[in-house]
């Protein structure tokens, strides 16, 4: 489950409380990469998610080998989590999932998973807590070599130091 509470600070405004859960934000300021990301990826996926979401229902291979590779109570960051196909692989693990799309988080969410929905460009978990962190065909998304980078780093950040990460992307 998702515990939200009432923000009243600085940035109420973007709380999912007070959006309906949409959270209303432009990340990265408004520059070019911003705006064609938030036109041409975040807008389609709130879209399409419940299609996409039926027709990415089967694990990858590498990815489910990469998990059972882990020990048995991992803590588990799915950055780009989508449907969150990657966050119920195993019961042993504690996955946490995370999307740029609140409708596919509200997917997840709806299948039982851990889920919040933000931008990998400002993901708002502390350092140094994750075990592992999976990002799938997610950073091909970001318009930018500066814009991929910086998730690269930051999924780094999440990492506990021996931690492990898996990253693909499409070509």
């Amino acid at each position: 489950a998702v515990v939200s509470t009432q923000s009243t600070g600085k940035y109420h405004s973007q709380c999912d409380s007070r959006n309906y859960g949409k959270p209303r934000y432009e990340v990265g300021g408004a520059g070019a990469a911003a705006r064609l990301e938030q036109e041409y990826v975040s807008a389609v996926y709130e879209e399409i998610a419940g299609h996409f979401s039926s027709t990415r229902h089967s694990p990858w291979p590498g990815v489910v080998h990469f998990l059972n590779t882990l020990p048995p109570g991992s803590i588990v960051a799915d950055v780009g989590c989508g449907n969150g196909k990657y966050l119920g692989v195993r019961g042993d693990l504690w996955a946490l999932g995370n999307d740029n799309s609140y409708n596919l988080c509200t997917i997840c969410r709806d299948r039982g998973h851990e889920v919040f929905a933000c931008n990998a460009l400002n993901i708002p978990l502390r350092r140094g807590t994750c075990d592992a962190v999976i990002c799938i065909a997610m950073l091909h998304h970001l318009t930018t070599r500066e814009r991929r980078l910086t998730v690269l780093h930051n999924l780094a950040q999440l990492l506990v130091p021996g931690g492990r990460g898996l990253v693909t992307v499409w070509a």
